[in-house]
């Protein structure tokens, strides 16, 4: 089962995640919340933040997902890291942008917004820029897809802090040796954080201490870890119910936002050619 969730205490004994996506029984009842994040903006009134399902919004997996729309700064918050010196955290977000850039992460070292430790940037162009904010230092990668897989590692330390950043399962970018011992982390925020323009989605974060996180399975649309033919007949039902009978897993292949029959295409491909899920 998907959800748009981050328990605190969960994510404090070393992983959070949000699938970002609750099924209510059967799959016409639908439903999102991002209530168990700590914070958000603006309370998710229209025109903010939107969880909602894809007939409303993109979703990369599971049901559904959340949404900011244009120009608005839009975010939602977890408190959960409570001091931590490390943090991985994976996500995607589906790039909207239409100029400029966004502030679409940013970690604190207190739970009011002050007080940056690390953020991330996303460009119209689809390029991913990580920064720690003590010492300055950045790492970039470029995603050429519209729905993009963002996998961070952020380090303090004395002189053996460092950042890695790897976009859509790339090899990380990475800077070491770095001197930003400070201040542990306290919150993290996901979404728009300057109002950029252009609407941006967001789905499957997860957050852990160590270790790697890794992209889920593109094709794998029943969620169970293979792609064979079955995951071909989730999409081609989804597609053909017109959204009324949705693939739980990662039916966007082609990862452009939409699940059409070009994706169920792509996945006969995949199964044709024994591609099969890392």
């Amino acid at each position: 089962m998907k959800m748009f969730n981050l328990n605190s205490r969960l994510a404090r004994r070393a992983t959070a995640t949000i699938a970002l996506g609750l099924l209510l029984g059967a799959q016409t009842a639908m439903a999102c919340t991002v209530d168990n994040w700590t914070a958000n903006s603006n309370s998710l009134t229209p025109g903010s933040v939107i969880p909602g399902s894809p007939t409303a919004v993109s979703r990369y997996s599971g049901f559904c997902a959340m949404e900011v729309a244009p120009a608005t700064t839009a975010w939602v918050q977890d408190d959960s890291p409570g001091g931590i010196d490390r943090i991985r955290a994976r996500f995607y977000v589906r790039n909207g942008l239409s100029s400029g850039f966004s502030v679409i992460y940013r970690g604190f070292s207190t739970t009011d917004g002050t007080g940056t430790l690390v953020t991330v940037f996303l460009n119209a162009a689809g390029t991913v820029t990580l920064v720690d904010a003590s010492t300055g230092t950045q790492v970039q990668q470029t995603s050429a897809t519209e729905w993009t897989s963002i996998e961070i590692d952020w380090s303090q330390g004395a002189s053996d802090g460092f950042i890695a950043l790897s976009v859509n399962g790339q090899n990380p970018a990475e800077q070491t040796g770095l001197s930003n011992a400070g201040s542990g982390l306290q919150s993290v925020r996901l979404g728009n954080l300057n109002a950029a323009t252009g609407v941006l989605g967001f789905d499957a974060y997860e957050s852990r201490r160590t270790t790697e996180i890794g992209r889920l399975c593109v094709g794998d649309a029943d969620g169970n870890g293979e792609i064979r033919f079955f995951d071909v007949t989730q999409i081609f039902e989804e597609v053909s119910s017109g959204g009324n009978v949705l693939a739980p897993g990662q039916p966007d292949v082609d990862e452009n936002g939409e699940v059409r029959f070009l994706d169920v295409a792509a996945a006969f491909e995949l199964v044709s050619t024994a591609v099969d899920c890392p």
